[in-house]
């Protein structure tokens, strides 16, 4: 066997691995695809071979790293108007959504959640759209909802996809406005993470160790998105179906005693 003492505490088991890289560059693929999603797909699948804990650090600080590359390029194509007023609702409303979480029972904060993002779904997937830009009442309105759903589940991802995808904008802007809220969104809950102490030198390894896949899968799924752009909103919406449904899913087991 390999002599690994050299590496922080904690660190997974060498059986382990295997599933983690799969999971990082699966879910780098459809990032680079969507703008978004990482955390929505890594975290659930990370938990099964990592803590928790560990999973969300190792999540976080991948976007982390991400949105920060991805940043310059994003940042050219986005609609900042939005985006401005997207962040500035969210984090207002971040801590009030840690405040409901210490309330509300957790099982039915998320189907709470699941409700909101279901309801998003059937009104993009009838066909509504705004035919023209919404105020910034509307936008932070979004924001609000964001930084809500970040405080009670740290999954902020729902409301600014429904959000963007009722936008009179093109696939590009918005995968790259999604791209450049979930790089800021990153910054806030990694600092989040180390304030707690749930960042150190374990978390700051495994996620160096995994940047190549998380580089590497988001170009590629860039290159599809330029290919295949049109799929972006029907991806876009099955995924929000489809954590609307899992969330709905853990909310019940919860309440049932599963």
């Amino acid at each position: 066997m390999p002599d690994l003492s050299f590496l922080p505490p904690g660190m997974p088991s060498l059986g382990a691995l295997g599933p983690v890289v799969a999971i990082v560059a699966f879910s780098a693929l459809f990032r680079g695809f969507t703008g978004f999603g990482f955390a929505i797909i890594a975290v659930p699948l990370l938990s099964l071979a990592l803590p928790p804990l560990l999973a969300v650090a190792l999540a976080a600080g991948l976007q982390l790293l991400g949105g920060l590359m991805d940043l310059p390029q994003a940042s050219r194509a986005c609609h900042w108007p939005s985006v401005r007023w997207l962040l500035a609702g969210a984090l207002l409303a971040s801590p009030l959504g840690t405040l409901l979480l210490a309330w509300l029972p957790a099982d039915a904060a998320r189907l709470a959640l699941a409700a909101a993002c279901g309801a998003a779904v059937l009104a993009l997937a009838s066909g509504f759209r705004f035919h023209r830009m919404p105020g910034r009442g509307a936008t932070m309105g979004a924001g609000v909802l964001s930084g809500l759903f970040n405080g009670l589940a740290a999954m902020p991802g729902p409301p600014a996809l429904a959000y963007y995808l009722a936008l009179p904008l093109t696939p590009a802007q918005v995968r790259a406005s999604l791209m450049v809220f979930f790089a800021f969104s990153a910054m806030a809950s990694t600092a989040s993470l180390v304030a707690i102490g749930a960042f150190a030198w374990r978390e700051v390894a495994l996620v160096l160790a995994g940047l190549p896949l998380m580089l590497g899968g988001s170009r590629l799924g860039a290159l599809l998105f330029r290919r295949a752009g049109g799929a972006h909103r029907n991806v876009s919406l099955a995924t929000l179906a489809l954590v609307a449904l899992v969330t709905a899913a853990r909310g019940i087991s919860g309440l049932l005693g599963g």
